[in-house]
């Protein structure tokens, strides 16, 4: 008996501590962003007021430089199939289809995305919404892939690859919380 006596104190000196009530969840907090991440969100935002325009005027080419490496390749899959080209091949393209009138409005914003980077290389994954010559409706919605590298103290884009949302292929929510 004398055994068993402990054993119920201890017991019921747990059982009384224990709180019954609910506690709420703890609260989760963004983790801090770091300087080159700001940055890099920051130069993924520049490249799309850049390549965009309003009717009526012309896209601000200098900026897109200013954005972009001397040597960036552009890559896409718009169309199933993989299509590459070298920085002054898509400015080519682009002032083209502008000159032509093919385009006289573009404006491509980003929708959210995911930003990492390691020393002097980084990454964003940006989902997008495109207007194409009428900012009342959106064109085409697809994901970015940014690849950027520092140089000279300054974030440059290197490359970027894309692909359209298309029948069976979403933007994940990750890219685009709705």
């Amino acid at each position: 008996m004398k055994t068993i006596f402990p054993f119920f104190l201890l017991l019921f000196f747990f059982s009384a501590c224990t709180n019954t009530a609910e506690t709420p969840a703890p609260q989760e907090e963004a983790p801090p962003i770091s300087e080159a991440e700001k940055a890099i969100n920051q130069l993924v935002l520049d490249a799309y007021a850049a390549i965009s325009f309003d009717e009526g005027t012309t896209p601000n080419y200098n900026a897109l430089r200013e954005v972009f490496t001397p040597d960036a390749i552009f890559q896409h899959f718009r169309f199933d199939t993989l299509s590459t080209a070298t920085f002054e091949q898509f400015l080519a393209g682009y002032k083209a289809s502008v000159e032509g009138g093919q385009l006289t409005a573009f404006n491509e914003v980003e929708l959210g995305g995911v930003t990492e980077h390691f020393g002097k290389v980084g990454h964003r994954i940006s989902a997008y919404a495109s207007y194409i010559n009428s900012a009342d409706e959106i064109g085409e919605r697809g994901v970015n892939s940014f690849q950027v590298i520092k140089v000279d103290g300054e974030w440059r884009v290197n490359s970027i690859v894309w692909d359209v949302e298309k029948e069976g292929q979403a933007i994940p929510s990750a890219y685009a919380p709705e």
